[in-house]
């Protein structure tokens, strides 16, 4: 089991993430008065540096420029894989 990541809800359809098969959640839960998606991947680490939250994706992906590529660890169905992400524009 994963301690800590980034659970990935959705990734939208033609973005950088879904196009290097990053997956997102299929199936909904209740989680207080909020409905997320379970059962996509978690994000563990990118470029080797470890992935808590949100804020650490942030932080990390504010250092690159669209075109960079990156390295995304993470967990899909209990196995651990890298995936290279070549990342797009920035969306507001």
């Amino acid at each position: 089991p994963v301690k800590e990541g980034l659970l990935v809800e959705r990734a939208t359809k033609g973005g950088p993430a879904a196009a290097a098969g990053i997956r997102g959640g299929d199936r909904v839960a209740q989680a207080g008065m909020r409905r997320i998606y379970i059962g996509g991947d978690v994000i563990v680490a990118i470029d080797s540096q470890k992935i808590a939250g949100q804020f650490d994706v942030n932080v990390l992906l504010n250092r690159k420029r669209p075109g960079d590529t990156v390295t995304v660890t993470l967990y899909r169905g209990g196995k651990k894989m890298d995936v290279p992400v070549k990342l797009g524009e920035r969306t507001s």
